[in-house]
């Protein structure tokens, strides 16, 4: 038994030396300290899920963040993998994709990213419930593995490189401002009324 006991902690220290984690356990360590997260369905489970998890991180989410997070779109579709003889599917493959963005200040687009997650299960159309409860498991599942995509995403993202994005966004606002109002000033002249020449009598 001890050398049972001995055995197991040895391998334990072994696998945590080496970095070992189980997935969606463990810490992730985050350059960004704020930020403030939102979503289209700001209620929705992956938005929910996700403020949980930086929280879980020591990162403060919050409204007066000088950056946010905002979650686009988020689309769940799935499709037949495989038939059997009798042309009944066999196979059901489940996606789940979204779409988020990091807003800087002034609601300036600095980034635009994408995560997906795909699982594949065996369809029984003799046992729906089985298979129903398999797919309900499925995407709880898919879902977790979205949010940690999200966060190791965020992870890689430094201040000082959102200072910079936030930059170069201006500075294409600016060009774009100082460029719309031009092309309006050429398009006032253009439709200005002309002034009727002075006839000397």
């Amino acid at each position: 038994m001890l050398k049972r006991t001995l055995a197991l902690l040895s391998l334990s220290l072994l696998l945590t030396a080496c970095g070992f984690h189980l997935r969606g356990t463990g810490a992730i360590q985050f350059a960004l300290q704020e930020i403030n997260v939102t979503a289209r369905d700001a209620y929705g489970d992956l938005a929910q899920a996700v403020r949980k998890r930086l929280e879980a991180n020591k990162v403060t989410v919050s409204s007066a963040a000088p950056y946010t997070l905002h979650i686009s779109r988020e689309q769940r579709s799935q499709r037949t993998a495989s038939y059997t003889a009798g042309t009944r599917s066999a196979e059901i493959t489940l996606t789940t994709q979204a779409d988020f963005e990091i807003l800087g200040r002034n609601n300036l687009l600095l980034l635009t990213e994408q995560v997906e997650v795909e699982r594949t299960y065996s369809y029984d159309s003799n046992n729906l419930g089985g298979s129903n409860q398999e797919a309900s498991m499925l995407r709880a599942e898919m879902q977790r593995e979205l949010v940690e995509q999200v966060a190791m995403r965020l992870q890689m993202i430094t201040p000082e490189r959102l200072d910079q994005l936030q930059r170069e966004a201006e500075r294409k606002a600016a060009a774009a401002a100082e460029a719309e109002a031009r092309a309006k000033q050429v398009r006032d002249e253009l439709t200005a009324p002309q002034q009727s020449p002075i006839q000397i009598p």
